[in-house]
């Protein structure tokens, strides 16, 4: 017959400390595969956002010194998305993001919008029928002078750029 001992104290501790600093090591090793899972799902990893304002316009209102509507054309040729959250100017008066809405009746009207996402690799048309800067006019502003607004964006910081002044042309696109 075996001689059937309990294990020694010693070895037994051993076996505990083991399995503690295995455990610790795997919880470690997942939460930082989870962290970085998370970065990277955030748009963090990989080259960051580059933007461009590849155009900038703002429609003369009809009437002098009424709400009018800039138009920007944002490029991101980084790999990670980026937000527009806002957009001031010393020379235009409460710029706020907007976007184009129609009613039951057909009839047009804007909506304050929220930020605005610009996604990797990607670019943002502003138009009439979509997300816009509206403005109010100054009444001394002339067709082909410029109009410097800045374009605050989440990851990218602050763009300065001047927009062109141009007439509302009845029939044709801005």
């Amino acid at each position: 017959m075996k001689n059937l001992r309990p294990p020694r104290p010693g070895r037994l501790r051993r076996a505990r400390e083991a399995a503690a600093t295995g455990t610790a090591v795997a919880v470690a090793f997942l939460a930082a595969v989870g962290g970085l899972s998370a970065w990277t799902a955030a748009g963090y990893a990989g080259s960051p956002a580059n933007i461009e304002v590849r155009e900038a316009r703002v429609l003369l209102p009809v009437m002098p010194g009424r709400n009018t509507n800039a138009y920007f054309h944002i490029v991101n040729t980084g790999g990670a998305s980026d937000r527009l959250r806002s957009v001031s100017s010393s020379a235009a008066s409460a710029p706020e993001l907007t976007t184009h809405r129609m009613n039951a009746a057909n009839g047009a009207y804007r909506e304050r919008s929220g930020a605005v996402g610009i996604p990797a690799y990607g670019e943002v048309k502003m138009s009439p029928y979509g997300v816009a800067v509206t403005v109010r006019a100054d009444t001394a502003w002339r067709s082909g002078e410029r109009v410097t607004f800045t374009l605050d964006f989440q990851r990218s910081g602050t763009v300065t750029v001047d927009a062109v002044l141009r007439p509302v042309r009845l029939g044709s696109a801005p």
